[in-house]
């Protein structure tokens, strides 16, 4: 539990009631937008942001206070800075909120209150400085904006997006369906946090695509029409575009210009981060046309499906929970924000797959290189590309350039490692030769920081221009030398007063918090128990710091020199920043490369690291059509402790494209067709997959309909849910596609289900002829085998005696029985419910239930059932032909003779219908 407020709410009773008329004055905001008041020292929170607040910081209402008159109090907290910034990172990074600060322009007592900074999922520009502070966060800042319109068959989209860290346009034109599919399958492909929507909530399609943003965990923000004009767009982004040396300076000589809703959405999102305001973004966006079938198409289903990525509902998540989790053991925040980027992008390009396999093999191969490169160098590399953006921005200081330099450092010695397989082109192509490259492009930058930042200085943890370059400031940095001096002088002092070894039980330290200033182990705090002349300043496991008052007042002058001596650099550093920012495209292109190189060496990590083998898979053009993997594993499941995974093997080929699976219930049957769908997918984006050998044709698109989840939030019911995306997949998929489906039908009645189950089966088989893995508890599907060549039927097998053992291996032919009451055995029903279910089972059994002689083999009782109801249907055919102005006696009579020659077939399924023995 967070430590609770103890600051009180600095306002009287005239005050308290000033403030809620101005906060229920407030316009109408949505409860995903919190609104913070700054009150210098604390913030507060009021009203249910407050309630809110309170639960998920202190997980207690309790903190809550009243305030306002008696007839309309309001709830309020409060938030120290501390808690302020946590909830703040919390809100916009993780939950999806909007944020609002607003501060008091007046005095204390008035209530002079204005917004000052708002923020959200997708704009994160005024509250960067917070959200980056720390290097161990890989933040994300993407927005999409959408601008819809309409031909006579069809939908017309034009998107924008927009990546604030790359500084990076992607648009995009096209037209789509009714349900959009296209428009999701770049949302889940890019990954936005906030989608702009023109303002339209009568619109079915404003509707439409803001189910699908919500779909795929997207903040929807409506804005005015006229924010989607493009009015000053041209002169906008003549602005903002960094444009190639020799390009003609004009953004209507650009390609993209001409796709007018595309553009009509790049305006609105100019407009809504306000890019243009900020000088630092002049000349720093790239734009660039989406490469729609570079990548393989991966629908939301198949996302959840897969678990490509950690629910965001998730509480907690392990390494296990997800495969992003899995695989992304990256050292540095640009690693980890392209693994997640990679993962919903698996290639469609034969020759970058094989560079990226080329490139886990050589770190596979090589142990010590592959440890070497991630504890030793990627550990090292800070967030290049965040640090070029703020040099871009001219906010960086001097610190954020030692950093750059320390990396660029470290660089070489990166290169040197990889050298050493540089046999392997792609490593050489990808790596060695464009660090190469931009290591010299940065060589001044390196000479700048030698010759101007005190290096020295650094090492005590503090950033400072050489005193060489101003008379004033080697003045003062002689001062400060001196008083240091006299600092280290006291520490020998204090020791002998106290008693203590110096530098071993007494040590002097500094740090920003307190400067200079002694500390000893709690041990010792005894010493100085009663003693006047030391002055303690905090005490905690680590220790105790404590100063006396020559180290007090030694302390106090040195810092003021510091203080005269920032204050003097201020010039200096100016003109440093301005020259470092003309280093930011290597900087930002160096940060790429590292970024590249630390999503396949933890590929390579992951492998290694798995208890069971992982193999580069063979890929194949698509025309091969053939999709092998042999004793393949769900990479996530065998990682989980206590499991004792069961591989098994799937082979499709051009004969074979459509597998049926039955079996028992958590026989294995959805584990078995999510790893083949996962092992498709970490091949594509360059991974080793699980198995003992795999061999994959180029797919196009990776498709799923798994899961019966209710969607009754979105006004879906779980019929509705399926239904719709289903229809996407049936619209969707190629021959090149791979399609998983898995109980298709279940949520509506036992007839409905299973008519509708087998013409989409039959329809995927016959039309589409994906690769298809349909896992079904409608056994009669598996009769499509007998009418379509390429159907297959597989089971995962199961023994049943005194009790139900599921074997989870799988093996060709059908399985005839569901299991469901061994399993409502193995969920300890009880026992009278379990008989009654029996009876039940009997009493509602069908025709394709009946009990025979050859009915315990699958494959026979299959048979016996077709030729029966072949004779079946040609005792019909006679009795239809017969001449119904024959007497009754002789109409009779010619029944009763075919009835004898359908017995003289003595077919068991036959005699079972007619109850002869």
């Amino acid at each position: 539990m967070a430590v609770q407020p103890n600051k009180q709410l600095d306002m009287d009773v005239t005050a308290q009631q000033t403030f809620v008329r101005f906060y229920k004055s407030l316009p109408e905001k949505p409860s995903s937008t919190i609104r913070f008041f700054n009150r210098l020292d604390y913030y507060t929170v009021h009203g249910n942001d407050a309630l809110f607040a309170a639960q998920e910081i202190f997980k207690t209402t309790s903190v809550c206070k009243k305030i306002g008159p008696q007839h309309s109090k309001i709830d309020s907290v409060i938030l120290n800075k501390n808690h302020f910034e946590s909830f703040v990172k919390d809100l916009l990074l993780i939950k999806q909120y909007r944020v609002e600060v607003y501060v008091n322009q007046g005095s204390s007592k008035s209530h002079d209150w204005v917004l000052e900074y708002k923020g959200s999922p997708g704009n994160l520009v005024q509250f960067e400085d917070l959200l980056f502070s720390s290097a161990e966060v890989a933040v994300e800042a993407v927005v999409m904006a959408v601008k819809f319109g309409a031909e006579t068959s069809s939908k017309v989209v034009g998107l924008s997006c927009i990546d604030t860290i790359k500084s990076l346009i992607s648009v995009s034109e096209f037209k789509d369906d009714e349900s959009f599919i296209d428009l999701e399958a770049i949302v889940v492909s890019l990954k936005p946090k906030e989608c702009i929507l023109q303002m339209g909530e009568n619109n079915p399609d404003f509707q439409a695509i803001k189910l699908l943003m919500e779909r795929n965990n997207v903040l929807v923000t409506p804005r005015k029409k006229s924010e989607f004009s493009t009015g000053n767009l041209i002169q906008d982004l003549n602005n903002i575009i960094r444009f190639a040396k020799g390009q003609q300076e004009n953004a209507q000589a650009i390609p993209q210009t001409n796709l007018k809703l595309a553009m009509a959405a790049t305006s609105a999102l100019i407009s809504y981060l306000a890019l243009t305001e900020d000088d630092s973004n002049m000349h720093q966006y790239s734009i660039e046309e989406i490469e729609r079938t570079r990548y393989l198409r991966l629908d939301s289903a198949a996302i959840n499906a897969l678990n490509i990525e950690p629910h965001p509902d998730a509480t907690h998540v392990s390494a296990s929970s997800s495969i992003l989790g899995l695989l992304d053991r990256c050292r540095t925040a640009q690693g980890h924000r392209l693994v997640s980027q990679w993962i919903r992008q698996p290639l469609r390009d034969l020759a970058l797959i094989k560079d990226r396999h080329d490139v886990v093999a050589g770190f596979l191969e090589d142990s010590e290189l592959r440890s070497v490169v991630s504890e030793d160098c990627l550990r090292r590399v800070p967030d290049l590309q965040q640090l070029a953006k703020k040099l871009a921005r001219k906010k960086a200081g001097l610190s954020d350039c030692y950093k750059i330099f320390q990396c660029m450092t470290h660089l070489p010695t990166l290169l040197e490692k990889l050298e050493s397989v540089s046999n392997i082109a792609a490593i050489k192509a990808m790596f060695i030769d464009p660090l190469k490259e931009l290591l010299e492009e940065m060589d001044k930058f390196q000479q700048m920081v030698e010759q101007t930042i005190d290096l020295e200085a650094v090492d005590k943890g503090e950033f400072l221009v050489k005193p060489e370059f101003d008379d004033e400031l080697k003045e003062l940095k002689v001062s400060m030398d001196k008083k240091e001096k006299r600092i280290q002088a006291t520490l020998n002092t204090v020791a002998d007063d106290l008693n203590m070894e110096s530098g071993k039980n007494i040590k002097l330290e500094n740090n920003p918090q307190y400067g200079y200033h002694f500390r000893i182990t709690l041990k010792e705090e005894k010493s100085l128990r009663k003693n006047n002349n030391y002055n303690i300043l905090d005490s905690n496991k680590s220790g105790v710091k404590f100063r006396n008052k020559e180290l007090e007042q030694l302390n106090k002058d040195y810092l003021s020199d510091k203080d005269n001596y920032t204050d003097k650099q201020k010039i200096i550093v100016k003109e440093i920043i301005e020259t470092a920012a003309g280093y930011v495209p290597p900087i930002k292109q160096i940060g790429n490369v590292v970024a590249v190189l630390d999503v396949l060496n933890s590929f390579a990590l992951a492998a290694a690291s798995s208890n069971q083998t992982y193999v580069r898979p063979k890929m194949l053009p698509s025309e091969a059509q053939e999709l092998h993997l042999v004793q393949v594993r769900h990479p996530c499941l065998e990682s989980q402790e206590g499991v004792n995974y069961i591989a098994n093997d799937v082979h499709f080929e051009k004969d074979s494209r459509f597998h049926i699976v039955t079996g028992p219930n958590m026989g294995g049957k959805s584990t078995y067709i999510r790893s083949i769908g996962v092992s498709a997918l970490m091949a594509h984006i360059g991974s080793f997959v699980p198995c003992e050998k795999a061999t994959i044709s180029l797919l196009d698109s990776i498709l799923a309909r798994i899961g019966a989840d209710d969607s009754q939030t979105k006004g879906l019911s779980t019929f509705m849910a399926e239904m719709v995306e289903t229809s996407a997949i049936i619209r969707t998929a190629t021959n090149n596609s791979l399609v998983i489906i898995d109980e298709l039908g279940r949520g509506t009645s036992t007839y409905d289900g299973c008519g509708i189950a087998w013409a989409i089966a039959e329809h995927l088989a016959k039309e589409i002829k994906s690769y298809c893995l349909f896992a079904t508890h409608f056994h009669e599907i598996t009769r499509l085998a007998d009418d379509v060549t390429t159907v297959k039927n597989f089971h995962v097998t199961a023994l049943v005696e005194d009790k139900l053992t599921l074997l989870y291996k799988v093996k060709p032919g059908i399985c005839d029985q569901s299991f469901g009451i061994h399993v409502a055995r193995m969920a300890r029903f009880p026992e009278e419910v379990i008989e009654f279910a029996k009876q039940k089972q009997a009493e509602l059994e069908d025709l394709q239930g009946a009990v025979f002689e050859g009915s315990n083999d699958p494959e026979k009782k299959k048979q016996i059932i077709k030729e029966g109801e072949q004779i079946i249907h040609e005792f019909m055919r006679k009795c239809k032909d017969l001449d119904d102005s024959l007497p009754v006696e002789e109409l009779k009579k010619q029944v009763f003779n075919w009835k004898k020659e359908v017995l003289a077939h003595n077919n068991p399924y036959i005699k079972s219908l007619l109850g002869v023995a």
